[in-house]
């Protein structure tokens, strides 16, 4: 599997939007954190910058940008960008799931 780290940016004047929606948001990516071909590996705000930070461990970009698609957040049009990094951590709890 390839670890990938995706930045998601919010849209404009999204709170109200995200805060309807952050539960099923929660619930879809949690549904990811056990064995799969895609597994949120960690996740979470990006207060400074109002977006968020989620590391996935992936068996394709696909897969990933497959599970990203159906992202409540994005569904419901939160989410104005997410920008997606293949990444090799090396050192921390998280080096195990490089390739």
């Amino acid at each position: 599997m390839t670890v990938f780290a995706v930045e998601y940016v919010y849209a404009d004047d999204s709170v109200e939007l995200r805060n309807e929606h952050r539960p099923a948001h929660r619930e879809y990516l949690v549904s990811f954190v056990n064995e799969g071909p895609v597994r949120v590996l960690a996740s979470g705000p990006t207060p400074a910058t109002d977006g968020a930070l989620l590391i996935f461990a992936a068996e394709s970009e696909a897969a990933l940008n497959e599970v990203l698609a159906n992202d409540p957040f994005n569904k419901v049009g939160a989410i104005a960008e997410a920008n997606i990094s293949e990444w090799n951590p090396v050192i921390g709890l998280l080096k195990e799931f490089s390739a």
